[in-house]
Parts: C-alpha cells; structure tokens; sequence
C-alpha cells in the first residue's frame, strides 16, 4: 500500500531510526556523524546534516519514544504518547517546493537536527495512525527480533521486520514439522 509518497518517506524514517539500535543485541547503529548523515541522505531528509554529539544524542532521545508509540499496548496509548511528543516539538508543518515537488515540512528550516527528524518522523507516525489506524505498527514475531515496522500491506498482514526474520521463521517451522514427521 502506497500512503503517499511523503508520507511513506516519513514513516520509514520512524521505524528505520528505532531500529537504529538493536533489539535485541543493543548494537547502536547511529551512534557516529557519519551513521547519521548516511540515515538523513537515505530517508530523503534535506541538509544540514552535520551532526555533533548533542545532535546524536537528541536522535537517540527520539528513537526512545518513537519506540514507545510502537510498543504501546493500544490506540489510545500510542496516541498520547505520540501527541505529548507533538505537543513538546511544537510542530508547525508548511508547505516547502525546496526539491521541486510540493510537501509538507514540520519543523522550521532553522530547527536542530533532532528536531527535525522528530518532528517529521512524528507527523508521519500520527498521520498513518490518523488515516489507517495503530494496526499498521507493529513488532517483529519473530522470537530472535524485537525491531519494528509499518504494515503497508493491503491486507495488514505483515508479521516481520524484513525477509530474513520470515524465512527464518518459515524455515525453522519447516525443519520442526520435517524433524517430527520423521520420529513418528
């Protein structure tokens, strides 16, 4: 499913930069300039990306309570913890052509690194949640991965973070039913 393609940016932001530290593992993916300025570039965010040590650290705060709204146990939780984050941002989106196509930005042009990427990361999480509802968020199922994502399937049917999580899981099912098959 294709939410829009601003929004589609937005919100792979979101769960990309929870993942950003491992779930599992604690492995801490954002923790240099470069890891950062790399994500920004990915996710289509515009420059300034020179990122100090207060803007990583500013990233990391972000990634805990995107983090948050991911793993709450409803609606309603995901959306308070999402508006307390909107209302602490300040967000006040406007209408920007920068790239030649018309979109919105949440945070002002002159606004910190973290900021912008927790204001636009944010908007993108409330809009989906707004539009298609908190189904669409979700954890990995998969008993060795903790990471998130959006379902944007049409059907709202995902259960795993990426195709390596799926065949591992299909696969180990597999081997258990053949194994089983097998002792009898």
């Amino acid at each position: 499913m294709d939410f829009n393609h601003y929004t589609d940016y937005c919100v792979q932001a979101a769960a990309d930069l929870v993942n950003t530290q491992g779930s599992i593992s604690g492995n801490e993916f954002m923790g240099t300039q470069e890891a950062v300025e790399e994500f920004l570039k990915g996710h289509h965010f515009s420059g300034p990306y020179d990122a100090s040590s207060a803007d990583i650290a500013a990233l990391h705060r972000v990634r805990d309570r995107l983090r948050e709204i991911f793993l709450a146990p409803d609606h309603s939780a995901a959306a308070t913890i999402l508006n307390q984050l909107l209302d602490e941002l300040e967000v006040k989106p406007y209408l920007t052509d920068h790239d030649g196509t018309w979109h919105l930005h949440y945070a002002p042009e002159d606004a910190s690194l973290g900021q912008r990427v927790a204001a636009t990361t944010a908007m993108g999480l409330a809009s989906i949640i707004g539009e298609y509802g908190f189904e669409r968020l979700g954890v990995c199922a998969a008993d060795n991965c903790k990471d998130v994502f959006v379902d944007m399937s049409r059907n709202r049917s995902r259960r795993y973070c990426n195709e390596i999580c799926s065949s591992r899981v299909n696969v180990a099912a597999y081997r258990a039913r053949h194994k089983q098959k097998s002792a009898t």
